[in-house]
């Protein structure tokens, strides 16, 4: 039967045609097997029964009188002949089916026949199920099964003999009962044995693969942990990473998920690649001695060949999408020359002005570099979230005003000594920030605000993060639309944290008061109040006046020019780490120096000797943490 289930060239209209011929002919089977076993008496005391509520139901005939008169109640039992036996259990088998299934049912089904196979049918049993063996033949045509290998075999099967497969003999590991002792599975003696494992079956397949991917990493790194150390066995060393590289093992100890898990891609980085801002190359790593060397610590088979030994030819080639720094030189007019997205830019500008004010004066000139702020610490927010900022809008919002402190709430009025109050608003210190003419001195006082931001969680904000983050930055002002996106974001999170504090009318003290009360325990947890956030809404709405105003932005190079900026900082600072890479080499091979000049001339060094190893040091650790 299961061959009939799997096979999928059978017409469904057959398939269910056979199954309901099955079905009948495997009742009856079961009927005629309770029949025998019972005696003699005990079938002639069922027929009189029968026959008693079939003459109460419907009038007698002539031929049944004369029976019931023969084999009446009176009558002395007798031993019957084969042919007698026969027929009273063909009788018998009718009269249950007709109490089992119904009259009508009954006798829509065949009446008396019923307990037989149709040659009809029988017929059309034997086609299918040859048609079936021939599919298979057809299938396995050619294929030598003992040299053909397993994936070869697998990609032959149906989806149902698949499914049949994982039944009967992919056990999950989860029930640890059937595990053999070496930790593993042996899928070829469950296939000899027949094993029945299906009670072993998890509700999902794709769950059961997740988990035993994340047992097996966790196995492969406690393994690398312990230094080649058998977890469970120390006698029984499989060479279980003899075919890994060193790459591979890094990014296993290293829990590089990113290596195996594709990560969340900003929006705008999908805009540039589309747009053409992004230019794709080829980048190639080969793994050198020192990290080969760093790696053999963890081998879980000595005998096994060393890493060292193969990972000069080791290497991992890879495409990666880089900014195409000299396209982002270019002004903005030659970045958009595509007419459709010219029209969606203006189309997108003409929607956002018609829900802004218009702007009537020239601002401060240090505005744009203010927006560069708060569209730096939008980037590095949304990177460190994955996207995720209205998950938990207040405390985004918290990370976006330790990082950029030209957009953030002003400080607490100090309490007077002498009555605990807040003094009165012109006495409150307004918040010192320095004015800015340039993006140096705007990126300056970003690295110095996140020096104690949580954004980091207790990290700093290092130099291959600030580069990325530059990067996203410039794509963002690529264009007009991006930065109005990316504000209106910020809106969005604006809004979910308003919506959630509620009204709160002014002048009402007392209501504030009951309130309190009531969400005493929401009031503690809330960072921010509704009127400091309703200000800072408003300056995310003249900042978008600025991004879509003619006069002051889109008919000058002003966006061009800070773009510009951008760019030319991003350089920097991979120019910065190269120098801080180089620098670590050099002071890396000096110490190696130092070292083996120390071990020819024996235990006694001189103080200058040690104090130039422990500069060396001390300058080592500065590089590694700015690094």
């Amino acid at each position: 039967m299961s061959e009939l289930q799997s096979n999928p060239s059978v017409m469904p209209q057959d398939r269910k045609k056979m199954m309901g011929i099955l079905d009948r002919f495997e009742k009856q089977a079961i009927d005629q097997e309770r029949m025998l076993d019972k005696s003699e008496d005990e079938i002639l005391q069922q027929i009189q029964r029968q026959q008693q509520q079939q003459q109460q139901q419907q009038d007698s005939h002539g031929k049944e009188a004369t029976s019931r008169n023969n084999i009446g109640g009176g009558a002395a039992p007798r031993k019957l002949s084969s042919k007698e036996r026969n027929e009273l259990i063909r009788r018998t088998i009718e009269e249950e089916q007709k109490e089992a299934l119904g009259e009508e049912q009954y006798q829509r089904q065949g009446g008396e026949e019923s307990f037989a196979i149709d040659p009809k049918d029988r017929e059309e049993m034997d086609r299918i199920l040859e048609q079936e063996h021939q599919d298979l033949i057809n299938r396995f045509q050619g294929v030598n099964l003992d040299e053909e290998s397993f994936e070869s075999i697998w990609t032959r099967l149906s989806p149902e003999e698949r499914q049949e497969f994982r039944e009967r003999f992919m056990i999950s590991r989860l029930s640890g009962e059937n595990d053999v002792e070496d930790g593993g599975i042996d899928i070829e003696e469950e296939i000899a044995t027949g094993t029945d494992s299906r009670n072993h079956r998890s509700a999902s397949v794709d769950d059961d693969e997740e988990v035993e991917a994340r047992k097996l990493l966790q196995e492969m790194g406690e393994t690398l942990k312990r230094g080649g150390e058998k977890v469970g066995d120390s006698d029984n060393n499989d060479p279980m990473m003899a075919d890994l590289d060193s790459d591979d093992l890094r990014a296993i100890r290293d829990a590089e998920i990113s290596d195996l898990i594709p990560i969340w891609k900003p929006w705008w980085e999908i805009e540039a690649e589309q747009a053409g801002q992004l230019k794709k190359v080829t980048v190639s790593q080969v793994s050198d001695k020192d990290e080969s060397g760093r790696l053999n610590a963890g081998s879980i088979d000595s005998k096994s060949q060393p890493i060292g030994t193969f990972a000069e030819k080791s290497s991992v080639v890879a495409e990666k999408f880089v900014l195409d720094e000299e396209a982002m030189l270019w002004p903005q007019r030659a970045l958009v020359q595509d007419l459709d997205e010219a029209e969606e830019e203006e189309k997108q500008r003409q929607l956002t002005a018609a829900t802004v004010p218009r702007m009537t004066r020239a601002p401060h000139p240090a505005l744009i570099y203010h927006i560069c702020a708060l569209l730096f610490a939008y980037v590095a927010t949304s990177r460190v979230l994955n996207g995720d900022l209205n998950e938990e809008p207040e405390q985004t919002l918290a990370y976006i005003f330790d990082i950029c402190p030209f957009f953030s709430p002003p400080p607490p009025a100090p309490l007077s000594k002498s009555s605990h109050t807040p003094l009165s608003p012109p006495a409150v210190a307004t918040q010192d920030i320095p004015d800015v003419d340039d993006f140096e001195t705007t990126l300056a006082i970003l690295q110095t605000s996140s020096l104690n931001s949580k954004l980091w969680k207790g990290d700093t904000l290092r130099l291959e993060m600030l580069s990325l983050l530059l990067r996203d930055l410039t794509l963002i002002l690529a264009r007009p639309s991006r930065s109005l996106r990316s504000i209106q974001q910020l809106k969005n999170v604006f809004n979910s944290c308003m919506g959630s504090i509620g009204p709160s009318p002014k002048g009402d003290s007392s209501l504030e008061e009951d309130r309190g009360k009531i969400g005493a325990a929401q009031k503690r947890t809330r960072l921010f109040s509704k009127s400091v956030l309703h200000r800072l809404f408003k300056k995310l709405e003249f900042y978008e006046s600025y991004l879509v105003s003619d006069e002051y932005l889109l008919k000058t190079d002003r966006l061009d020019q800070i773009r510009t900026e951008v760019v030319m900082a991003g350089i920097r600072v991979r120019q910065e780490m190269l120098g801080w890479t180089q620098e670590l080499e050099n002071i890396t091979r000096v110490n190696e120096a130092t070292d083996s000049n120390a071990a020819d001339s024996g235990d006694v060094v001189g103080a200058h000797d040690i104090g130039a190893k422990e500069s060396f040091g001390a300058k080592k650790v500065l590089i590694e943490e700015l690094s």
